[in-house]
C-alpha cells in the first residue's frame, strides 16, 4: 500500500504546544502514518494512505483544531520572494498578541492604580476583568477547540483558573495570569519568527536586478527575466544575482552567504560563482547556468526551511507531557476539596484559601517550557548553522551528533586535496631547484597528465616563464622529450632513463629511494648525458588536517577512521601523519559501505566525512553522512544528512560541537524546567506562592529562560588550531 505526503501552511499556530497538539490530532486518524509540523515555517507534513483517509479529511481535522490551511505546492513556495526583515520592535509588532497583551497589561494597571490609589473599586474591578478578557482573547480560542475535541491543554487550564480567580474576587490573580501567559506566547512567537527570518534573509542577499549583456549594449532587467546562457555584469561592490561560470575578469569575491567564511576568494575565468556572494574588486561576466528561482542559495534556504526539527530525545518530553497535566489537574482538583474536608475549621472558610493553592497546581501543571526546549534550541542551532556555512536536515542529526564517539574519514579529497602537488624539488650542481622547475614544467605544459598539471601549476605558482619547446615527443607510459635551447631533454620515470642508459648519481638515487619508501611519486629530469634532478609528486594533506583529528579528540570524539581506495602503503602512512587509530585501504564503494554497517552493528555512533558524491551509499548508511565541499553540487546537498559549504575543517568542528551544545542546552532546560516546577509545588502547599507568581515564574519566567538559553547559546566552535603552527601539516605539533 503506497503512502502519500502533504504539505500543508497552518495560519494561526504559533507555539511549539499547539504544534504538538495538532500532530496528536492527525495521528489519531486511521491511515496517518508520520506528521510533523514545522513550527519556524509554520508548515505540517503529513505522510498517510490515501486508501484509508482522504485528504478532504485530513483539512477538516486541521480546521477542526482551531487552525485556517492551504496547500502549498513546493515549485509556488520557491518562486515566492521573501520580505524584507526589520528591527526586532518591528518583528513583534507584527504579531496579533502583540496589541492584546499590551492593552492588557494597561488596562490591568490602570485598574491596579484606581483600586488601591483612589479606592474606585467599581470601576477597578470591571478594568482588571476587561483586561483579563481581552488578554484572553486568543487563549479563549484555543480553549474553545480543546474543549471540541475533548483534549485538556494549558490554554484550557489558564482559562479556568483565570475564571476560577474572577469568581473567588481574585480579579487581579486571574488578570495577571491573562497578562503574564500571553508575554510568553508573545515571546515564543518572536523567537521562533526571528529563528526563521534569519534564514530567509540569506535569500535577500542575491539582487533582484542584473546588468544583462545585449550585444555591445547593457540592460538593467529583472534578474528573474534573465535566461540561462545569458552573460551578466557584475561590478565591484555589488552582489551577483545569479548563479553562473566567469566568462571574463577576475575578482575577489566574498562568499559568506554561502559558506559563512567572510575571507574572499579569488575568481577567474571558467570558475563558478553563485547568487548573493560579493564582488569586492574588478569586474566580472559571467555565464548564467541557473535561472532565479532554482539558484543554490534557494536551495539552502529551502533545505533548512524544510529540515525535520524533531530529535529523538522529544520521546521522553511528549511522554513527560503527557502524562504529566493530567495528573497534575487530578492533584489541583484533590487539592481544593481535601485539605478543607480533613482539617479543622469551617469547610467554606477553608475552601476558598486551598481553591486559590488548587489553581495554582493547574498553573504550574502547564508543560510549556518542558515542550519548549527541545525545538527552540534545535531551530536556534539549525539557522546559525546556516549562516556559518553548515546546513544540518534535521534534529535529529543533532543529537546524534552530541552522541557520537567515532568518526570515519574517506581520504582522496576529503583528507587530502584531492589532485597531486608538487611536495619536493632536488637539484644537482649543474642545474637549481628553479631551473629544474623550468625545464620540467615548460615540456610538461602540453600534457594533461595529473603529475604534469601539478608541475605546470607549481611553475606558475613560482611565476617562472615557460622556455620554448623544439621536436616535442611523448613517450607513452615513460614521459616526454624535447629540445630546449638546442639541447635534447627528457622528464619521465626510471623506467625512460634506464631504456636511453642515461646514469644517475649516487646522490640522487639515494633521494628517489627515500622518497619512494614515503610512497611519493618522484619525476626525473635528465638529458642524454646524466640525470640532473628530481621532483617528487603527492596527494597532500589539506590545511589542518592533522591539528582536527587532535581537536576532534578533545571533543570526545574515541576513534578515527580512515575509509579509501587508495593503496596500503599510502594510506598507512598517511593515516600514521594524521594520528588516525584505524585504516582500510583498497577499498571499492560497496566495501566502505560494509565497514560503516559492521561498525553500526558493533553499537558506535558512526559519523561518515566524504564527497557526497563518490561516498553516496557510505555516507546513506552512516549516523550522519555529512558531505564535505557541498558548494554549488545539488547531488551533495540530496545525498548528505549535513553538508558543509567549505572543505574547510572548521565547519566539521563547527557541526561537531554545535551538536554536543544543543543537547547539553536541551539537558540543561528540561531539567531546570522540571525542578523550578517542583519547587513551586512544594512551595504552594506552604502558601509560599500565588497565582501571579505561579504564572511569572513557573511559565512566563521559566519559558523566557528556556528560549534566551537557546538562543543566546545554541553556538558551535571553530578549530583553535592550537595544534598547527603554520597553515600547512609540516608543524603541528603531534
Amino acid at each position: 500500500m503506497s503512502s502519500s505526503e502533504k504539505v500543508y501552511k497552518i495560519v494561526g499556530i504559533d507555539c511549539v504546544s499547539c504544534a504538538k497538539t495538532l500532530e496528536n490530532d492527525l495521528k489519531s486518524l486511521s491511515g496517518v502514518e508520520d506528521t510533523r509540523v514545522n513550527i519556524s515555517n509554520k508548515k505540517i507534513y503529513i505522510t498517510y494512505s490515501p486508501n484509508l483517509v482522504s485528504e478532504e479529511k485530513l483539512k477538516k481535522r486541521i480546521q477542526k483544531s482551531g487552525y485556517s490551511i492551504f496547500e502549498e505546492k513546493v515549485e509556488e513556495s520557491a518562486k515566492k520572494g521573501v520580505a524584507k526583515s526589520g528591527s526586532l520592535l518591528h518583528l513583534i509588532a507584527q504579531q496579533k498578541v502583540f496589541y492584546t497583551t499590551v492593552l492588557s497589561g494597561i488596562l490591568l494597571l490602570i485598574g491596579v492604580i484606581l483600586r488601591y490609589a483612589y479606592n474606585l473599586e467599581p470601576a477597578a474591578r470591571a478594568l482588571i476583568i476587561c483586561s483579563a478578557l481581552i488578554g484572553g482573547i486568543f487563549i479563549a480560542k484555543k480553549a474553545f477547540f480543546s474543549i471540541l475535541n475533548l483534549r485538556l491543554d494549558i490554554n484550557l487550564l489558564m482559562i479556568v483558573a483565570a475564571i476560577a480567580s474572577i469568581i473567588i474576587r481574585e480579579e487581579i490573580e486571574g488578570a495577571s495570569i491573562v497578562f503574564l501567559f500571553s508575554v510568553a506566547e508573545l515571546a515564543e512567537e518572536v523567537s521562533i519568527d526571528r529563528s526563521r527570518r534569519s534564514i530567509e534573509d540569506l535569500i535577500n542577499y542575491a539582487p533582484e536586478i542584473a546588468t544583462m549583456l545585449v550585444g555591445e549594449s547593457e540592460q538593467i532587467v529583472p534578474a528573474e527575466e534573465v535566461p540561462i546562457g545569458a552573460k551578466i555584469l557584475v561590478k565591484a561592490g555589488d552582489r551577483i544575482p545569479l548563479d553562473g561560470v566567469v566568462s571574463a575578469g577576475t575578482s575577489s569575491v566574498n562568499q559568506a552567504s554561502i559558506t559563512g567564511e567572510s575571507m574572499p576568494v579569488e575568481k577567474k575565468v571558467g570558475e563558478e560563482v553563485f547568487a548573493g556572494t560579493l564582488v569586492e574588486d574588478g569586474i566580472l561576466t559571467i555565464e548564467v547556468t541557473k535561472d532565479y528561482n532554482n539558484i543554490f542559495l534557494r536551495k539552502i534556504v529551502e533545505l533548512v526551511e524544510n529540515s525535520d526539527q524533531r530529535a529523538p530525545i522529544e520521546r521522553f518530553v511528549d511522554t513527560f507531557a503527557k502524562y504529566y497535566t493530567p495528573i497534575m489537574f487530578i492533584v489541583a482538583l484533590i487539592t481544593i476539596f481535601l485539605p478543607p474536608a480533613i482539617m479543622s475549621g469551617a469547610y467554606l472558610d477553608l475552601l476558598p484559601i486551598w481553591v486559590k493553592r488548587g489553581l495554582v497546581i493547574l498553573v504550574i501543571s502547564c508543560p510549556c517550557a518542558v515542550v519548549l526546549s527541545t525545538p527552540i534550541t534545535i531551530v536556534a542551532a539549525i539557522s546559525r548553522s546556516a549562516k556559518n556555512g553548515v546546513l544540518i536536515k534535521g534534529g535529529s542529526f543533532i543529537e546524534s551528533l552530541s552522541k557520537t564517539k567515532v568518526v570515519a574519514f574517506d581520504k582522496t579529497g576529503t583528507l587530502t586535496v584531492g589532485h597531486p602537488m608538487v611536495e619536493k624539488i632536488i637539484g644537482s650542481e649543474d642545474l637549481s631547484e628553479k631551473e629544474i622547475l623550468q625545464i620540467c614544467g615548460s615540456l610538461e605544459l602540453n600534457s594533461s597528465h595529473p603529475i604534469a598539471k601539478a608541475i605546470v601549476e607549481e611553475m606558475e605558482k613560482q611565476k617562472i616563464k615557460p622556455l620554448e619547446i623544439v621536436d616535442f615527443k611523448t613517450v607513452t607510459g615513460k614521459g616526454i622529450k624535447g629540445l630546449i635551447n638546442g639541447k635534447d631533454w627528457l622528464v619521465g620515470n626510471m623506467r625512460l632513463f634506464q631504456e636511453e642508459h642515461i646514469p644517475i648519481e649516487d646522490a640522487l638515487a639515494s633521494d628517489i629511494a627515500l622518497l619512494q619508501a614515503e610512497n611519493q611519486t618522484v619525476v626525473l629530469i635528465g638529458n642524454k648525458e646524466k640525470v640532473v634532478g628530481i621532483i617528487s609528486v603527492r596527494d597532500q594533506l589539506k590545511d589542518h588536517a592533522i591539528g582536527l583529528v587532535q581537536e576532534l579528540r578533545d571533543l570526545g570524539i574515541q576513534k578515527t577512521i580512515m575509509l579509501t581506495g587508495d593503496n596500503s602503503k599510502t594510506a598507512h602512512i598517511m593515516a600514521q601523519q594524521l594520528n588516525i587509530d584505524e585504516v582500510y585501504a583498497e577499498l571499492l564503494p560497496d566495501e566502505k559501505l560494509n565497514i560503516i554497517n559492521k561498525l553500526q552493528d558493533e553499537n558506535e555512533n558512526v559519523v561518515m566525512l566524504g564527497d557526497g558524491i563518490n561516498d553516496a551509499p557510505a555516507l546513506a548508511h552512516a549516523e550522519v553522512g555529512i558531505a564535505l565541499g557541498a558548494q554549488g553540487s545539488d547531488i551533495a546537498l540530496e545525498s548528505a544528512d549535513v553538508a558543509l559549504m567549505t572543505d574547510s575543517f572548521d565547519s566539521l568542528h563547527y557541526l561537531i560541537s554545535i551538536g554536543r551544545k544543543a543537547m547539553r542546552i536541551i539537558k540543561e532546560n528540561i531539567i531546570f524546567a522540571i525542578l523550578v516546577k517542583l519547587v513551586l509545588f512544594v512551595l504552594t502547599y506552604f502558601g509560599f506562592i500565588n497565582l501571579w507568581m505561579a504564572v511569572l515564574i513557573g511559565d512566563m519566567g521559566v519559558s523566557l529562560l528556556v528560549i534566551f538559553n537557546a538562543l543566546l547559546r545554541a553556538r558551535g566552535k571553530k578549530m583553535s588550531h592550537e595544534y598547527c603552527e603554520t597553515d600547512n601539516g609540516e608543524k603541528c605539533i603531534t
